[in-house]
This record gives C-alpha cells, structure tokens and sequence, in this order.
C-alpha cells in the first residue's frame, strides 16, 4: 500500500519509503530553511540553484516580489 509516498520537490515523481534523500533549503515563501524530500542529490543541487536564481532576479525587494 503505497498512500504516504513522498514526492520530489524537483521533478515532483513519487518516492520509495526509505530512498529519500532530505535537505533544509530555502524556500522562497518562507524567511528560514525548510526540510525538503528529493529523489536525488542533483535534484536537491538544481532546486537550490534554481531558488538562488530566483532571488537574484527579484533586485532587492526579496524572494517573493
């Protein structure tokens, strides 16, 4: 019975129980890190390149706009 599987936060396919990978990252909606579930360690590297990015093109009026 697969009802609690975890998604990845990047590509958003479902994880296994017990072969998911967990990372505090900061997500863009929130001022502090957050526990975020991941397939893999690239998926976790790209998703927190991809917020960096994100708040860098914002110019100064934080993560949101």
């Amino acid at each position: 019975m697969n009802l609690f599987r975890k998604k990845c936060e990047y590509c958003k396919e479902k994880i296994e129980n017990g072969k998911e990978l967990f990372r505090d990252v900061k997500d863009p909606a929130f001022i502090r890190t957050r526990k975020k579930t991941f397939c893999c360690k690239e998926h976790a590297d790209n998703f927190e390149s991809d917020v960096k990015e994100c708040c860098k093109n914002s110019k100064g009026r934080g993560c949101c706009g």
